[in-house]
């Protein structure tokens, strides 16, 4: 199927694995994890498209603060 895509994302598929990689490397018990800055940005913002694109088609339930 070809067309327009539903979301553009900013994060490159390096980035992404180089995140998950990070954070497979820390243990369980740590309460932060260091990141590159430039792919933490772009997920941050391929989830607030997403969150957009989902509250464009009525499908989103963004979960409360605890």
């Amino acid at each position: 199927m070809s067309g327009r895509p539903i979301l553009q994302l900013y994060t490159t598929m390096e980035e992404f694995e180089t995140l998950h990689g990070r954070h497979d490397r820390t243990r369980s018990t740590s309460r932060t994890v260091t990141v590159d800055r430039q792919a933490l940005i772009h997920i941050l913002m391929d989830h607030a498209r997403m969150l957009e694109a989902l509250r464009k088609a009525g499908r989103v339930d963004v979960a409360e603060p605890r």
